[in-house]
C-alpha cells in the first residue's frame, strides 16, 4: 500500500491517472442524464445525486414557505411545514440543480433536486437516511414564483400535495460569517485501477453556514506542507467535497457527519488511460482536531 503523504508523490502518481470532469463552464452541463422538461423522477434523482454538479458554486438563493400534507396512505393527515431554502446551481441550457434544507422547530430536512428551464421542479427530501425514507415531490412554477404539486412518501402508499410560496429571491448568494474547522483526513482507494492508493493530511475548512446548509472551502495540507484546494457544500449532516489536483483533475466525495462530528463517506476517481475512462472508488474519514 502506498501512502501519499507527500504532495509531490500525490501529484506525480495521481495527476496523470485521476481525472474527474472539471466543474467547467456553467453554460455547459456534464450531467450523465440529460435534463429535460419531460425527464422521469428516476432521471431527476440521478441528476440531483450527481456529485460533480452539486459541487458547483451556487449562483442564487431562493427561500419559500413550504407546506405539504399527506392526503392518503399510512401517514394520512401528517403535515410537513417550514422554511425551505435552496441554493441554485446552473448546469447549462437554463437548467439548475439545487441543494438546501427545510427548517423549522425541531425540523431540519435536507433537500435537493432539479429545476428545469421551463419551471418544472423535482424535489427530494431525505427524511430518514438510515431507513432510506424519502419524500419525492414534483411540481410546476406558478404565477408569482411559487410551486405546487403532488408528492409521495415517506411511507409506502403515502400521497399528498405540497405548495411553496416565495419569501425572498432569487437573490445573489449571501455571505454568512465563516467558521473554521480542522480534521485529520484519510482516504483509501478500495476498488479500481488506483486500488490501494492512500491520501492523508490535515484538512482545514472554512464553512459559511446558514440554517443547516452552507458552502465550504479550504486546503488539504499534506505531510510535506504542499496544499490541495478543497471546496464543497454542506446540507444538514451531509457534506459534498471536491479536491482540486489542478489542470481540471478532481477527487470528488460525499460524507455524513457522525455523532462525534467526524465525517465518513465515499469518493470517486476517474482514471484516463489510452483513451479509456474507468472509475476508481474509495472511502474517506475526517476526524476533528480539537481547537487549541
Amino acid at each position: 500500500m502506498r501512502n501519499l503523504g507527500s504532495g509531490k508523490w500525490l501529484l506525480s502518481v495521481l495527476a496523470g491517472v485521476l481525472l474527474l470532469a472539471a466543474c467547467g463552464n456553467p453554460n455547459s452541463s456534464t450531467a450523465s442524464t440529460p435534463i429535460s422538461e419531460s425527464m422521469s423522477v428516476e432521471e431527476a434523482r440521478s441528476v440531483s445525486n450527481d456529485l460533480e454538479l452539486q459541487g458547483r458554486a451556487p449562483e442564487q438563493e431562493v427561500v419559500f414557505d413550504f407546506s405539504g400534507t399527506v392526503e392518503e396512505g399510512p401517514s394520512k393527515g401528517t403535515t410537513l411545514a417550514g422554511r425551505l431554502t435552496l441554493e441554485l446551481k446552473p448546469v447549462g441550457g437554463g437548467h439548475f440543480v439545487f441543494m438546501g434544507a427545510l427548517t423549522g422547530t425541531n425540523l431540519n430536512v435536507p433537500a435537493k433536486g432539479v429545476l428545469t428551464r421551463g419551471g418544472r421542479i423535482y424535489i427530494f427530501f431525505e427524511v430518514d437516511k438510515t431507513n432510506n425514507l424519502l419524500i419525492i415531490g414534483t411540481g410546476k412554477r406558478e404565477a408569482g414564483g411559487g410551486f405546487s404539486g403532488p408528492f409521495v412518501g415517506p411511507a409506502a402508499g403515502d400521497r399528498g400535495r405540497w405548495t411553496a410560496t416565495p419569501v425572498s429571491g432569487p437573490t445573489p448568494m449571501p455571505t454568512p460569517t465563516p467558521q473554521k474547522f480542522a480534521y485529520n483526513f484519510s482516504g483509501l482507494v478500495e476498488d479500481g485501477p488506483a486500488q490501494g492508493t492512500k491520501i492523508e493530511g490535515r484538512l482545514n475548512l472554512e464553512v459559511r453556514l446558514k440554517e443547516g446548509y452552507g458552502r465550504l472551502a479550504g486546503k488539504l495540507v499534506l505531510a510535506d506542507g504542499s496544499e490541495i484546494s478543497v471546496k464543497g457544500a454542506l446540507v444538514s449532516k451531509k457534506i459534498f467535497v471536491i479536491f482540486d489536483l489542478g489542470k481540471g483533475k478532481r477527487i470528488v466525495g460525499e460524507g455524513d457527519i457522525q455523532a462525534d462530528q467526524s465525517i465518513q463517506g465515499p469518493f470517486i476517481l476517474v482514471q484516463q488511460e489510452n483513451g479509456h475512462t474507468s472509475l476508481s472508488k474509495g472511502s474517506w474519514t475526517a476526524t476533528p482536531i480539537p481547537s487549541s
